[in-house]
């Protein structure tokens, strides 16, 4: 088994919010979802998920990163987007607004990990947001989440398939 690469640890860095959108968040994708996929290069809906998706960023490790699941390594695939592609505002029925960002999440074992977080707000009263995790999920209208994640899902793209090497490994 392959060692963690020294990247990859925290140790004394701190939280990095800033984020340009020409950086690239690297998702790790199960076996059992590539599967299901035609080989025509597009993302399943599946390999999206909400609330608080796990991604990696570039900017601290390369795609590869995203395979690396608590200190162990998995051999995912890996699809990728550019934070600019994240859809910043999605007007849900003249009533609610939502909003996806990008947070820097650092884990011990995992510095480059961040999220796409999803965010809510009242039409009336735009500047006021929550946070929706899993326990305002389930109020929040299936159709909008589904909406969000065929948003995202389109401008996602290959970056590495199950079994497939990374070049310039750094395993």
């Amino acid at each position: 088994m392959p060692e963690l690469p020294e990247y990859m640890y925290q140790k004394e860095r701190l939280i990095d919010p800033e984020f340009t959108p020409q950086e690239s968040l690297f998702r790790r994708v199960p076996p059992f979802i590539w599967d299901d996929w035609k080989d025509d290069g597009d993302i399943e809906l599946d390999a999206i998920q909400f609330p608080d998706m796990s991604v990696n960023r570039e900017k601290y490790g390369p795609a590869e990163s995203a395979r690396w699941e608590r200190g162990r390594y998995v051999d995912w695939g890996v699809v990728g987007f550019l934070v600019g592609d994240i859809p910043s505002e999605i007007l849900y029925q003249g009533a609610v607004i939502y909003r996806l960002k990008a947070a820097h999440k650092p884990e011990r074992r995992n510095y480059p990990h961040s999220e796409v977080q999803a965010f809510e707000a009242k039409w009336e009263s735009p500047q006021v947001e929550i946070h929706i995790d899993e326990s305002t999920m389930p109020g929040v209208p299936l159709e909008a989440q589904q909406e969000w994640r065929e948003l995202l899902r389109r401008k996602c793209r290959i970056i590495l398939r199950p079994g497939e090497e990374a070049p310039n490994s750094q395993r």
